[in-house]
């Protein structure tokens, strides 16, 4: 059985990817969010690029994918991105939603 990927190893994949943009798929609920929270897609790359993860990632039920929420200070403002990767070598990220945290 292979071992489960470490946060830095998620936090390397995901950092790969969204240095290529074309890698990294915004949901309709996503965009909704982020409308509502005033976060930009250049903010959710950043943190993408640049956050770290704390929580550890799960599993989405429904699809399989592994679920990793990256975090960073932008702004004075908390962002949270939740992306969804389909394993340890996914070659693209779902962003899934954006959110305040603390807010």
């Amino acid at each position: 059985m292979p071992r489960k990927p470490t946060k830095n190893q998620w936090e390397t994949l995901i950092r790969h990817l969204s240095v290529e943009s074309g890698s990294v798929f915004f949901t309709r609920h996503a965009l909704a969010r982020m409308r509502e929270r005033q976060i930009t897609r250049l903010q959710v790359l950043e943190v993408l690029q640049r956050g770290v993860i704390r929580r550890e990632p799960e599993p989405d039920i429904k699809t399989g994918h592994t679920l990793c929420r990256m975090e960073r200070a932008i702004t004075g403002r908390n962002i949270g991105v939740v992306l969804a990767l389909e394993d340890a070598s996914a070659g693209a990220g779902i962003v899934v939603t954006a959110l305040l945290i603390g807010e």
